[in-house]
């Protein structure tokens, strides 16, 4: 006996996959993150950086939030057992209280609104549109592919005034 195939509604061909589309959203984010701190450590200005969520990524609502993220070295990042966010949470919320207290303000007095949609198409691809703008756009187009960034630009076009 052969197993049926489920139909699956087809999306845009142009448009990749939604698991494809966070990934994508999720290196704009990176990028953004990291050019907001001007590719150096926050906390030893190390200009080998990585971007770490404040708020962890898995709250959706500030996942791709450009206030939600800090530039580390890896070291500081996952390593150092005195601040390391990975290592020593306790730690490492001392030193951005000491050394960036306007960054605690917001994580702890700014409400963070809750996810209210569905991870959808949609929402990821309203996601990458807001993230464009901190991303240079050669970088933004070899990010994106250059199928999906022509749909982008048929869908979401720009004021161009």
């Amino acid at each position: 006996m052969s197993k049926r195939r489920k139909n699956r509604k087809r999306t845009n061909k142009n448009v990749p996959a939604k698991g494809r589309l966070r990934d994508i959203a999720d290196n704009l984010w990176s990028i953004a993150v990291r050019d907001d701190w001007a590719n150096t450590c926050a906390v030893c200005g190390l200009d080998e950086c990585e971007a770490h969520h404040i708020i962890p990524r898995h709250y959706t609502a500030t996942r791709h939030d450009i206030r939600n993220g800090i530039a580390l070295c890896a070291s500081h990042h996952r390593f150092d057992p005195k601040i390391s966010p990975h290592q020593n949470a306790a730690g490492w919320r001392n030193w951005l209280e000491d050394h960036h207290p306007t960054i605690c303000l917001w994580y702890h007095n700014d409400p963070h609104p809750a996810f209210d949609g569905i991870k959808n198409t949609k929402h990821y691809t309203d996601t990458i549109m807001n993230l464009r703008e901190y991303i240079e756009p050669d970088t933004f187009s070899r990010i994106v592919g250059i199928k999906f960034e022509l749909y982008l630009e048929t869908e979401y076009p720009t004021n161009a005034d």
